[in-house]
């Protein structure tokens, strides 16, 4: 599947045809993210059904391709293995990928079509602080511990027991030179409760809550990124993801059809008829990224809390998980 927003802007409900016109029904279609400092991805090869085939992968994948990936200046080559999974090839070496490299991409299938792109990763991302702020925006309230300091002990930490929408949260960071940003948010204790609840919601609204989300893509001038609370929805462990996008991320994320995630001030772009590609002899995505994350524990607002349990025993149906 195509990576979708990049993070999980899209439904994961969405038949990855959708995102191509019909002229696209046959042709090659690449997928894939390279990350500072990760390991070479997998990279997808799959075709472009119709709209009248039920998408899968076993369907659309594209089988016996050769697969290589070239870093630059350097010239070395990085050969690629299918893996059980049709379409789906994997690094036959463990390399990490580094910033501010060029990296290409060329597949030649069995039938002597060629794809090529190539992305120009950006500079490392480097979040200094991660900080709970006054309502004002102006008082920093506390500091949040990070990965790099605790490791997954970052969700118990005293300063990361955040109450929700108390005070604003911020990224501050030297911003790297790249043309757009993007935050994944990710709920990660699935049988956790609501932190909201609207008095305008009917059961139906809650259902379609979801527990991942992310932005468009955002310009973020200055190096300071609001995290929006309105995106949190669930109590429990949270990770947030900052996401520094090349050039063909962010024509990707900018031209995807909005369905879900979160919008909010200083996005990229306008509606598009269709994704932009930077795929040549195909389309898809081979672009790259450089990232930084926080970890934190959400729980409710004292005064839901309350409410909450003075209506649990009359409640009994309303609750979803």
């Amino acid at each position: 599947m195509l990576i979708a927003g990049l993070m999980t802007s899209c439904s994961t409900d969405r038949d990855p045809e959708s995102f191509f016109a019909p002229q696209d029904v046959g042709k090659l279609v690449v997928d894939t993210l390279l990350i500072n400092g990760k390991a070479l991805p997998q990279i997808t090869v799959t075709r472009a059904l119709s709209p009248s085939v039920a998408y899968s992968l076993d369907a659309a994948g594209e089988p016996n391709a050769i697969v290589q990936v070239q870093q630059w200046p350097s010239g070395l080559v990085f050969q690629y293995d299918a893996t059980s999974q049709v379409g789906v090839y994997a690094p036959q070496s463990n390399v990490v990928v580094l910033p501010n490299t060029l990296y290409s991409l060329r597949v030649v299938t069995a039938a002597g079509e060629v794809v090529t792109a190539s992305t120009q990763t950006p500079p490392a991302l480097d979040i200094s602080q991660w900080l709970l702020l006054d309502a004002t925006g102006e008082n920093i309230r506390q500091q949040l511990a990070t990965y790099d300091e605790l490791g997954d002990n970052v969700y118990f930490a005293p300063e990361n027991q955040l109450t929700y929408a108390d005070g604003l949260l911020e990224a501050r960071f030297p911003r790297p030179d790249v043309l757009g940003f993007q935050i994944g948010i990710f709920s990660l204790d699935l049988d956790s409760d609501f932190v909201i609840e609207p008095d305008f919601f009917d059961p139906e609204d809650f259902e379609s809550l979801e527990r991942q989300g992310s932005s468009p893509a955002l310009e973020v001038p200055e190096g300071d990124l609001r995290l929006p609370w309105f995106a949190i929805f669930f109590e429990g462990r949270y990770k947030i993801r900052v996401m520094a996008l090349d050039r063909n991320s962010v024509d990707w994320v900018r031209s995807l059809p909005q369905e879900g995630g979160f919008n909010f001030g200083g996005t990229i772009g306008d509606n598009f008829e269709r994704p932009i590609f930077h795929v040549e002899g195909g389309i898809g995505l081979f672009g790259s990224a450089s990232a930084d994350s926080i970890g934190f524990f959400v729980r409710k607002r004292p005064e839901l809390s309350l409410k909450a349990n003075a209506t649990a025993s009359n409640a009994q149906g309303r609750r979803l998980f």
